[in-house]
């Protein structure tokens, strides 16, 4: 009942938080549509299918869609070879452990392919933030901490308190638990 609970106030605000989004980023100019994080890793707000077309043209091979709500524009990505992994995880809640891993996955493989990976989510603050900051810790060593502040650097929107989440935590023991096995 309660995942349902989410999904309906999800919804309902979806439009509405969007607005806010786009005022924040297009009339205010307080945040970014999207921020580089690393070299070929960039965080972001859902992608208009204007923006789709630009991030083909600025060399995006790879896009991972947190959006539960929007499935993205699809036949641009087809029309231009970009590989959408859609991980749906509905707004306002973290995605899960499973998808967090296979979402670092992802983007080690377009990374060790020296290739761009664009990770959003409706706002770029939370669910595709998550998923990137968990790559941090894995692909740079960082700890849950490090990597948020890391993030916040290069994406000031970015939630100041997604390195508390249990799925971040849970990721991180993960990562030390795989560590001491090696």
């Amino acid at each position: 009942m309660k995942r349902f609970l989410q999904h309906l106030y999800a919804r309902a605000i979806y439009w509405p938080s969007y607005f806010y989004n786009w005022t924040m980023i297009r009339r205010l100019k307080w945040w970014r549509w999207y921020d580089e994080i690393d070299e070929h890793v960039f965080v972001g707000a859902v992608p208009s299918r204007k923006m789709a077309e630009d991030l083909a043209a600025s060399g995006i091979a790879g896009v991972i869609n947190t959006c539960q709500e929007y499935e993205g524009p699809l036949d641009i990505y087809k029309q231009h070879g970009i590989e959408q992994l859609y991980l749906p995880t509905v707004d306002f809640t973290p995605p899960s452990v499973e998808d967090i891993d296979e979402g670092v996955q992802f983007i080690e493989k377009y990374v060790s392919e020296g290739k761009d990976v664009y990770v959003h989510c409706k706002a770029g603050r939370a669910r595709s933030a998550t998923i990137v900051l968990c790559w941090l810790m894995k692909a740079k060593g960082m700890t849950p901490e490090q990597a948020q502040v890391y993030m916040k650097e290069k994406r000031k929107q970015v939630l100041s308190t997604i390195y508390r989440r249990p799925v971040v935590q849970a990721y991180y023991r993960g990562l030390q638990s795989a560590a001491k096995s090696s």
